[in-house]
């Protein structure tokens, strides 16, 4: 039976920024799907070439045989990579990374299934440029990076008694708090904010291996040609241990009979371009003096 063919989709003059991604339509419902197609755009009435290419990807997947075979998708780290394992233990964070993330395997991605419906891919290449397959120091850097600080953009408003942080990287966190004297009395309360490292973590449950974090590079990666790096593997007993974000995919999507791959990112008949907001992630600090009747 030959595979339907995926109609060209057609995008809407976006009124803000936005950036290139890739959707996974084959498991989304029709509607998500073409709103995924629409870059998150609403109208009163979805596109109807959204609608063909969402339908179209998925009679795709409906195709597809059942089940997955993840045997032999994880393999013992190389000795090219022990220096960069020594460097990220040496360091107070990387050893806590070590110890949390589980353990660093070579993985590979195209055996590894996709938990989330979309992936920016603007850059992913750039970060990948002149890696080679066989340089598994260079791969390490990519996906298991040193922890470098990096610093954050401040900014104060005098008119709201506020600090602003912002960045575009979604791991911009509150850390902690803190407070004690900065002066005769005089207290400094605070808090502590970081731009967490991100690193490509897969996760285990009931026997099925998906990707926790690290979609960009994973990406990047395979569109590159390159499929077998250094990550982190992980087994959890319950879904709510992987601490996975809102606004994935089903469960029943990517662990059930039919799920989507990471490879599947670059599958045309299964999933498709589009364009989606440029979002910016902010902590704001602000100080109120309020009045309150006693």
């Amino acid at each position: 039976m030959p595979e339907p063919t995926q109609p060209q989709a057609t995008f809407p003059t976006p009124g803000f920024g936005q950036r290139r991604a890739r959707a996974l339509i084959g498991w989304l419902p029709i509607n998500e799907g073409a709103l995924w197609l629409a870059g998150r755009q609403m109208s009163d009435q979805p596109n109807p070439e959204h609608i063909a290419a969402c339908e179209a990807a998925r009679q795709v997947v409906a195709a597809r045989a059942l089940g997955l075979d993840q045997t032999g998708i994880f393999s013992d780290l190389p000795p090219a990579a022990a220096a960069h394992i020594e460097a990220l233990r040496q360091d107070p964070k990387g050893a806590q990374v070590l110890a949390e993330f589980g353990d660093l395997k070579i993985v590979d991605l195209t055996g590894v299934c996709a938990a989330q419906p979309q992936i920016v891919i603007e850059d992913a290449l750039k970060r990948v440029e002149g890696v080679a397959a066989d340089d598994m120091r260079a791969l390490a850097s990519i996906t298991i990076p040193l922890p470098v600080p990096e610093p954050i953009p401040l900014l104060f408003d005098p008119t709201k008694n506020a600090w602003i942080l912002s960045s575009p990287n979604p791991n911009l966190r509150v850390a902690g708090q803190f407070n004690g004297p900065v002066g005769p009395g005089v207290s400094g309360i605070g808090f502590i904010v970081t731009l967490q490292k991100s690193y490509l973590q897969v996760a285990g449950l009931g026997g099925r291996y998906f990707l926790r974090d690290g979609y960009h590079r994973a990406y990047g990666l395979l569109a590159a040609g390159i499929r077998h790096v250094p990550g982190f593997v992980k087994n959890f007993e319950s879904f709510e241990q992987i601490g996975l974000p809102q606004g994935l995919l089903p469960q029943g999507a990517y662990l059930g009979d039919r799920p989507p791959l990471l490879a599947d990112y670059l599958n045309d008949q299964v999933a498709a371009d589009t364009n989606i907001p440029i979002v910016q992630k902010m902590v704001v600090v602000q100080a109120l003096e309020l009045q309150s009747l006693g």
